[in-house]
């Protein structure tokens, strides 16, 4: 019925022991090649997720590292080849054989579906399909 989607806004590579984010919660294990999407917890995505969400991004699973901020969030796409800004980033739906469920991501965020639902924000753009 519903997804959330945004997009990459940057690519940046780190090396190995780089810290990133509020506090340099998170450390690169090795060379790190990240991507900054332009979502966070103003929108409604949930900042209780911090250390456990994923998105999608070229239809593969990846980990949202650092904490969930006001406005972004960073993702680890090592492991994806030729990912580029503007690459779709999918948060709750589907790409792909790939599924993000609400569900799911409210068991990240320790809270229950419609809480998720009803925290997504007026500065979030709606489109309405197959109206």
């Amino acid at each position: 019925v519903m997804g959330l989607n945004s997009k990459a806004v940057l690519i940046k590579r780190i090396p190995a022991g780089t810290r990133v984010s509020y506090c340099g919660i998170f450390q690169a294990k090795r060379d790190t090649k990240l991507a900054i999407v332009p979502i966070g917890y103003a929108d409604g995505y949930p900042w209780s997720s911090t250390g456990s969400a994923q998105v999608l991004i070229r239809g593969k699973r990846v980990p949202v590292v650092g904490r969930v901020t006001m406005d972004m969030i960073i993702v680890d796409v090592t492991d994806i080849k030729d990912v580029e800004v503007n690459d779709e980033v999918v948060l709750l739906g589907r790409q792909g054989n790939e599924f993000i469920s609400l569900r799911e991501m409210s068991e990240w965020a320790t809270t229950i579906p419609y809480e998720i639902l009803c925290g997504i924000s007026k500065r979030m753009p709606r489109v309405y399909r197959g109206l």
